[in-house]
């Protein structure tokens, strides 16, 4: 009609009942204020320990990988120190060290009972010299599917203060891309940034998640940074991030951010995706069940797996690589490696009746070695 957008019918056909502006518009570069304001809603209701704390206004980024390359932007310069587990999303390295020239400390992420390597990474804070310091944290984690228990999670930031008492300024970045796909009692069912928030006043927590796996929406590239920090901080690191965000993407997309909102407001919402959690929930106990079957044990050890989308076993021999490719070539089956004797299971894109044949395909493939 007049007075509307300029675009073209053959894609408005495609999306009838959004009106122009919401689907060609430019959108405001730290994001749609009314999308920012309901995934504040949505952090407060999966988190109870948000309650009454201080933190930002979340701001839309281009999918979490944008996030984190503007962290690095804004808070890392050539050779800080950057510590994360040795077992990590490999972007983090393209990111942070190959990108932004981080000095990246690595503690071993599981301790000898198989739980969070809670002392080593203690040691690893303790031991840097450096009066302002990087910390990655990602539960559900990726490869393995661990989550932290409370007791785990609360050693983790009593670290973390203690480095900061004494006084090394601390960015904490937790990577939540996972949030909301616990599937075990025994771990904590929402984000440690919760418990970082106001820990200590040298120590800056900041929450990246998104739309990208909590609203099932992989390609739609929307994702937040939320900071543990009050309005008058946030001003001046608003403008720094507009101006990051012009400078790089120039704001992200506008229909996408479109979708992720309407699809928040409307009716069955919450049904559906407490739909794809039971599905998911579902091939994770199953994945569990048969991988840690008595008939494989010769073959692999399985790692503790909580939550997210993979598990991974520790193979007793043979080499995770090799394994890889012959599963691939023979069965067409794909998983990924990870150093010379892990294997990464994505559940998340197999049905629970395939879920047999690819652990006995693992273990042939292993066999005919």
């Amino acid at each position: 009609g007049t007075g509307d957008l300029m675009h073209l019918p053959v894609s408005r056909k495609l999306l009838p009942e959004l009106t122009p502006e919401n689907i060609y518009g430019y959108a405001p570069v730290l994001g749609q204020q009314v999308l920012r304001e309901a995934w504040k809603t949505h952090l407060l209701q999966d988190n109870p320990s948000l309650c009454q704390k201080t933190f930002s206004l979340p701001i839309v980024t281009s999918g979490m990988t944008h996030g984190f390359s503007l962290l690095t932007e804004l808070f890392l310069d050539s050779g800080d120190t950057l510590v994360f587990a040795d077992q990590i999303w490999g972007n983090y390295r393209l990111i942070f060290q190959t990108k932004a020239g981080a000095d990246i400390q690595t503690y071993p992420f599981f301790n000898t009972e198989s739980g969070f390597n809670t002392h080593r990474f203690h040691q690893t804070l303790a031991e840097s010299t450096d009066e302002k310091l990087l910390v990655l944290l990602n539960f559900p984690h990726n490869p393995t599917g661990y989550a932290v228990t409370h007791t785990e999670a609360q050693q983790i930031v009593d670290a973390i203060v203690a480095r900061a008492e004494t006084g090394c300024r601390i960015l904490v970045m937790v990577d939540d891309a996972y949030a909301g796909l616990w599937y075990d009692a025994t771990v904590i069912h929402e984000s440690i940034f919760g418990l970082l928030l106001g820990c200590h006043p040298n120590v800056v927590p900041v929450k990246i998640d998104g739309a990208t796996k909590e609203e099932y929406a992989w390609g739609l590239r929307v994702a937040f940074l939320t900071f543990g920090l009050d309005a008058a901080a946030m001003q001046p690191l608003e403008q720094k991030l507009s101006g990051l965000i012009r400078a790089n993407t120039s704001g992200a997309s506008q229909v996408s951010q479109t979708l992720i909102l309407k699809a928040m407001q409307a009716p069955g919402y919450a049904a559906q995706k407490q739909r794809n959690y039971e599905t998911l929930k579902a091939r994770a106990l199953k994945v569990k069940a048969v991988a840690s079957d008595e008939r494989y044990t010769r073959y692999w050890d399985v790692y503790p797996s909580h939550a997210g989308y993979f598990m991974c076993l520790r193979l007793k021999s043979g080499n995770a690589e090799t394994v890889r490719q012959r599963l691939l070539a023979e069965h067409g089956i794909g998983i990924i490696a990870l150093g010379e004797t892990a294997l990464r299971i994505a559940y998340s894109c197999l049905d629970a009746s395939d879920i047999e044949k690819v652990f006995a395909d693992i273990a042939g493939v292993i066999e005919k070695r």
